[in-house]
């Protein structure tokens, strides 16, 4: 899975389900592409060369903790997110609800619960 977080407000606002592999941040890539985002910052992994222009890409393990540290907190809420896979989703569906809730609940605090359950 490869997910876009934003530095500045905090927030985790896409995400793309699937292998860690080019293919699947390409796909994530091409849906930031409306959003035109100045500049990315992202670790050493070679995929993000080949599709980010190097004008707009900051690597560093510096520059990700912020997205480290949410990895870490989804893992933590979500069994199906842990690694090795203690459990499992059959639906890539569910997996999606699953992320949208904890991005608007937990990370970005968009959901209020009172209004979530009771309208």
């Amino acid at each position: 899975m490869s997910k876009v977080y934003d530095r500045a407000g905090k927030g985790l606002f896409y995400w793309e389900f699937g292998d860690h592999s080019s293919q699947t941040f390409k796909r994530l890539f091409e849906r930031l592409k409306k959003w035109k985002i100045l500049f990315y910052c992202a670790d050493h992994w070679a995929g993000f060369n080949k599709i980010i222009p190097s004008s707009r890409l900051f690597q560093g393990k510096d520059k990700t903790f912020s997205i480290k540290q949410n990895n870490g907190q989804h893992r933590h809420w979500f069994a199906r997110f842990r690694r090795p896979p203690l459990a499992n989703t059959r639906s890539l569906e569910m997996l999606e609800v699953a992320l949208l809730i904890f991005a608007a609940l937990h990370v970005n605090k968009t959901l209020k619960i009172h209004h979530a359950i009771f309208g």
